[in-house]
């Protein structure tokens, strides 16, 4: 299910930082003097820090009292927040469509921020009865945010290091690539690109495309289809009203460009 699409703003306010990492860092925000919009699976919003930008970023966990931001350095603007946490910021949204599919059984496939996108599909998919296996990769331990307090008992969690420090030793592609893919209706990958790709390559390599769908990240900059930057290449399709998840079908351009460097 696609839900529409409709925005509103909210002033917010810090209230922890409740973990960080190698790079990156975990935040609470509660709302001041507003009502936080409800956001619904893979959903996203552009979280404005005063005096730099807004940036696109999943919560992690939202409800009408507080949300959870998962942020990684990329930029200036997210080494200001990771090294300064702002104590006010806004957030527009929510932005991009929901993916609430009907399954019996799920594959989630994270690594980096894109774990953010995909655990409130999962806890979601959970509810709804799905059988849901979320793995979710780093190269390193101190890398890996605490995501258990998310989740439910439902969602299998597999934990994955390329380096053997937490969890099992390889990357989150490899994991995948053990879980017995056939077994699953939908397979869904979240994160770098290069994960994304290592994951469109082996489903596509088991004749298995059509059942996979990836949640993208790019550069997104109003952030409500007008200025046109996030286009989908080879589509009129733009992630922040179409997206940010697509069916594997029609990411033919998209891996031309990005698997290609990865």
């Amino acid at each position: 299910m696609r839900t529409p699409i409709g925005y509103s703003y909210c002033s917010l306010r810090l209230s922890r930082v409740l973990w960080r990492g190698r790079g990156a860092i975990l935040l609470s925000y509660e709302p001041h003097g507003c009502v936080l919009p409800e956001f619904r699976p893979t959903q996203f919003a552009m979280f404005w820090v005063p005096g730099l930008e807004a940036i696109p970023l999943a919560p992690i966990y939202a409800s009408r009292d507080r949300i959870d931001f998962l942020v990684r350095l990329r930029g200036s603007t997210t080494k200001s927040i990771i090294e300064d946490p702002p104590r006010r910021a806004g957030v527009i949204g929510p932005m991009g469509r929901s993916f609430t599919p009907s399954a019996r059984s799920m594959l989630l496939v994270a690594g980096g921020t894109g774990v953010a996108s995909l655990i409130p599909l999962a806890a979601w998919a959970a509810r709804e009865g799905t059988r849901v296996v979320l793995v979710y990769g780093a190269r390193t331990e101190s890398e890996l945010a605490p995501i258990e307090q998310y989740l439910g008992d439902d969602v299998e969690l597999v934990v994955a290091t390329d380096d053997g420090s937490k969890g099992l030793r390889g990357t989150a592609v490899d994991v995948a690539r053990a879980a017995g893919l056939e077994d699953f209706d939908i397979i869904v990958a979240a994160g770098p690109p290069a994960m994304i790709c290592g994951v469109y390559k082996l489903v596509g390599s088991q004749g298995l495309l059509n059942k996979f769908y990836a949640s993208l990240e790019t550069i997104v900059r109003c952030g409500m289809g007008f200025c046109g930057s996030c286009m989908l290449p080879c589509t009129s399709s733009l992630l922040c009203r179409e997206g940010p998840v697509f069916p594997g079908t029609v990411l033919g351009c998209w891996v031309e460009e990005e698997c290609s460097l990865a």
